[in-house]
């Protein structure tokens, strides 16, 4: 079975100052919003997918809700947060999250229960809407930095996609391909091919990362998510201010290092 991405999740220390970078590089971030359990987001919105960033904006509500469960989303990201900025989950489209806990449960993942929750979201007219998410969690011991689960969207989707948050002045319209750098990248490759996204994750070691994206950079994590691919409509609307934030031209590819980026890469293709 092969899965589509939901969303990306980009830990940062400062949400205001990664919201400020994206937008100058053309993309339109929605409002801020406040989870229940101590972490906030903003988001990029693409075609039926988007870039989360996160931060722990109230880290007291994490010690309050969440400390006895089996897994928690917020605990997660803030041990993250500890260790470094970066790409530290991967969602994929679920409708039916219970049943892809099975399914997960069935390729040898370690599954906790499925998570529900809720918040409050913003349209573009300034309406406040609610929006809720079920997510299962397959995780696996060489992934501790890099986690992949399923969110099922549990209000109609007019509550969450408008076409406003989704036009972009740098034309981008999708996450391509996920990265990631492994020590053991061979056994990730068979995990990730177990639970049906090795079609849209592609495990490299550090050597072949730096050799096909011709950056090398201390901020490349050795056990996880080191980027993604964005696809774009064209290129040149987004060249100048990449160039501004360090990125380098291979092979027609926009890419902006790590370093430069709050622990993430970005690689810009056309489409």
């Amino acid at each position: 079975m092969s899965r589509a991405i939901d969303h990306i999740v980009l830990c940062v220390n400062d949400l205001d100052a990664a919201i400020a970078v994206y937008t100058q590089l053309g993309f339109t971030v929605t409002p801020r919003a406040v989870h229940p359990f101590g972490t906030g987001n903003a988001l990029i919105q693409l075609d039926g997918m988007y870039i989360e960033l996160l931060a722990v904006i109230d880290p007291d509500k994490i010690a309050e809700t969440d400390l006895a469960q089996p897994f928690s989303f917020p605990i997660y990201n803030r041990d993250y947060l500890r260790h470094r900025e970066g790409m530290s989950m991967l969602a994929l489209q679920s409708r039916d999250a219970e049943q892809d806990r099975q399914k997960f449960i069935a390729a040898g993942a370690a599954v906790p229960p499925v998570f529900h929750f809720e918040r409050d979201a913003k349209t573009p007219d300034g309406e406040t809407v609610g929006v809720a998410f079920s997510l299962a969690y397959a995780n696996h011991p060489l992934l501790r930095h890099a986690v992949t689960f399923v969110c099922q969207h549990r209000h109609p989707v007019q509550n969450f996609y408008f076409p406003d948050y989704q036009s972009h002045q740098n034309g981008a319209v999708a996450i391509g391909k996920v990265l990631v750098d492994h020590w053991a990248a061979e056994a990730v490759r068979d995990f990730y091919e177990e639970i049906g996204v090795d079609a849209i994750v592609d495990v490299l070691h550090g050597d072949e990362l730096i050799s096909r994206y011709g950056v090398e950079d201390s901020a490349f994590p050795t056990d996880g998510f080191a980027g993604f691919e964005l696809i774009v409509d064209d290129i040149a609307k987004m060249a100048d201010a990449a160039f501004a934030m360090g990125a380098v031209e291979k092979d027609g590819m926009l890419i902006i290092p790590p370093s430069r980026f709050f622990g993430v890469m970005m690689v810009i293709k056309a489409k």
